[in-house]
């Protein structure tokens, strides 16, 4: 599901990259090393940029997900750079935004969809989300050939709901990773280890008694979970011993990268171990695995660049359900595990051809798609086996064009899904008279945004003014074709920004 969320932001994203005085976009792009999380790649260009700038936007309209606002503001700040010494590189950035959402519900995730399991409630109302990022990098040259480094990416962010059923999260993202290179003449090899955790934990509360009951979801995948009063069981918002909602997971992996003159590839692993719930109290384990490959080519003219990009990624996961039992004893509580049923199965592949062409100081020229298949098998009630694919995909270009002191430039993109489901009963004389329940009405909303056909057409103007300084205004129209579900078909974006490079 998370796909499809940023199939529309890719549209967005290559037409903020001015170019006059080689901004700190354009150089991170040039340097295919930058694709990979292997810092020691970042001395294989020589090129220093840094830009610091503030930002203000608005986006509403009712084509969206079933989570996200039907109107909202954001501001923020975000500064970056790299910079090249005589035998080290150092690389890094900061940044924060503030984003006021009103008549919000849906998923009390920050991230909906990052996880296998999700919490939803139903009463509209104002959210506060607060995001801080910052990354870190230094790269040393050990000797003419040889070359180590390290780099650290932090995220951290919380959202706060004003209104009953009210809730507060706390997300941390961090990855480190040390590396190493080897590099003599056209030829470097390269490896480095990763090592990521993230962590999220969900704490709902209701103020007083309006004499009104709150309910909220737990979906288990494809929207099959349990409906209940907020602090029902089952649904484990409100459980003795544990505070919240709390998810994390441990990631660790490495990669390994080849460079021959122009070419560059990447093969990297991760292997990923996922909790719900803490001490005695684990719901949930979602084990995983996920592999992504990078291969890319570079060409240099006198006057303009070439650049070829695939991307390619598989991931596999499995969800566990624990069977607890809480047995009291003479006063003292404990808690007996009797085993785990596995009710969720995923697995998905995705690729992103890219070419890009820049014809210096006058345009650059972008093209690509992205597809993302994902299968996945709900059992969460013997005998019944749900099986679903989805298929979303996407053609985005844009133009972008440097006149004087102004950089203009369209983008556009269509994209489109694909979903089909099947029911398996594998045991006809089971007994079992219920049914696993599914959440229709959120279901077919978030199936439809998945799947609609889309366009979004986006405008830029930047300004160049004085000296590195400069303001941007940003504007994006996205559109959805032949809904049943979503009861307005368009949505908005706009964003002016002042900043500075140098």
């Amino acid at each position: 599901m998370n796909k499809v969320r940023y199939i529309s932001l890719l549209c967005l994203l290559f037409y903020s990259m001015a170019v006059s005085a080689q901004t700190y976009e354009r150089v991170l792009r040039n340097n295919l090393w930058n694709e990979s999380e292997n810092v020691t790649g970042v001395r294989q260009d020589t090129v220093s940029s840094s830009y610091a700038e503030a930002f203000a936007g608005y986006e509403g309209g009712g084509f969206r997900d079933s989570w996200e606002a039907p109107q909202g503001w954001s501001a923020g700040a975000e500064t970056a750079s790299i910079r090249h010494f005589e035998r080290m590189t150092l690389k890094g950035s900061f940044s924060f935004t503030q984003t006021e959402g009103y008549d919000m519900c849906g998923s009390m995730s920050i991230r909906p969809g990052f996880y296998p399991v999700d919490v939803m409630e139903f009463t509209p109302g104002r959210k506060t989300l607060q995001t801080y990022a910052f990354d870190g990098g230094i790269a040393y040259d050990l000797d003419a050939h040889w070359r180590i480094g390290a780099m650290m990416d932090f995220e951290s962010a919380n959202i706060a709901k004003r209104k009953d059923l009210r809730h507060s999260n706390w997300l941390l993202d961090m990855t480190v990773s040390p590396g190493f290179l080897y590099h003599n003449g056209d030829f470097a090899v390269g490896a480095n280890y990763i090592f990521r955790k993230t962590g999220e934990t969900i704490e709902a509360e209701q103020v007083g008694n309006s004499g009104q009951s709150y309910y909220a979801f737990l979906d288990k995948g494809m929207m099959y979970g349990v409906y209940n009063i907020w602090t029902g069981s089952g649904l484990q918002l409100q459980e003795a011993g544990v505070k919240g909602f709390p998810i994390k997971d441990f990631s660790n992996g490495g990669a390994v990268q080849l460079q021959y003159k122009g070419f560059f590839a990447e093969a990297e692993y991760l292997r990923t171990a996922g909790t719900i719930g803490e001490k005695e109290f684990i719901w949930f384990r979602f084990p995983g695995d996920r592999v992504n490959a990078i291969a890319g080519y570079r060409h240099i003219g006198e006057r303009s660049q070439h650049f070829a990009r695939v991307k390619f990624g598989w991931n596999g996961l499995v969800l566990d359900e624990t069977v607890l039992e809480k047995v009291t004893e003479n006063g003292v509580s404990t808690v007996i595990n009797h085993g785990t049923n596995r009710i969720l199965t995923r697995s998905g592949w995705s690729i992103s051809p890219e070419y890009e062409f820049i014809a210096d100081g006058i345009m650059e020229f972008k093209a690509g798609l992205d597809v993302d298949v994902q299968n996945t098998i709900s059992s969460q009630m013997y005998p019944y086996a749900y099986t679903q694919s989805l298929t979303e995909a996407s053609a985005y270009l844009g133009l972008l064009f440097h006149t004087g002191r102004f950089d203009w430039g369209v983008t556009g993109c269509y994209g489109q899904g694909w979903v089909s489901e099947n029911e398996d009963i594998v045991d006809t004389e089971s007994g079992v008279q219920t049914t696993p329940f599914r959440l229709e009405d959120w279901y077919n909303w978030q199936m439809e945004y998945a799947t609609a056909s889309r366009t979004n057409i986006g405008l830029s103007l930047r300004w160049n003014f004085w000296k590195g300084l400069y303001t941007e205004a940003e504007g994006t129209w996205l559109h959805g074709f032949n809904l049943q579900y979503i009861n307005n078909p368009n949505r908005y974006k706009a964003t002016i920004s002042i900043g500075m490079t140098f």
